[in-house]
């Protein structure tokens, strides 16, 4: 893997909050120390991701106790069959499976100057700005799940996130944006 890739995924998993990580050749396995959850991430060096390629990383985590896996990160390096990403939809239906080419990490994107920052924010956080502004979550402004910022936390559907944004006029600025 990559030397930036690599340290760029590491940067990822301790944005999420993972902090032991381990170390297993190029691919990792980290814990909350919080949840107790693991995140795996396995890294692809085929030109190609196929089918055989998913169906080994399956075999590995046949092995484990999948319940206790948050989520499960593949890196690959050019590009990944559209077999491949059927049979992850598919076959790996008990995870939440994140795909990130070598290119998407090549740097960390939450670090570019025109990237405010991000908070992911906690259930208890979320109830308390929706009482704050004495309205539902489906009133606020959203945010797609696909979108990089959002695939860097891993933050799913119905999460909230916290932007703060520096302005000229008002100094700091947050504002809340739904996950969809």
């Amino acid at each position: 893997m990559n030397s930036s890739v690599q340290s760029t995924v590491l940067e990822m998993l301790q944005d999420r909050g993972y902090t032991r990580v381990e170390k297993n050749g190029d691919d990792l396995e980290a814990e909350d120390p919080l949840t107790n959850k693991k995140i795996l991430v396995y890294y692809v060096s085929d030109p190609k991701v196929n089918v055989k390629n998913i169906k080994m990383i399956k075999s590995h985590l046949d092995k484990i106790d999948v319940t206790q896996v948050a989520c499960l990160i593949v890196v690959y390096k050019y590009a990944i069959t559209s077999f491949a990403k059927q049979f992850i939809s598919s076959d790996v239906k008990d995870l939440f499976v994140q795909i990130f080419s070598e290119k998407e990490l090549s740097f960390n994107i939450t670090k570019h100057d025109f990237v405010p920052k991000h908070t992911l924010l906690s259930v208890k956080e979320k109830s308390d700005v929706l009482k704050k502004y004495k309205t539902k979550a489906c009133h606020f402004p959203q945010i797609l799940s696909t979108d990089p910022v959002c695939r860097y936390y891993g933050v799913l559907p119905g999460d909230m996130l916290q932007i703060t944004r520096e302005s000229e006029t008002c100094g700091i600025h947050n504002l809340y944006r739904v996950v969809v």
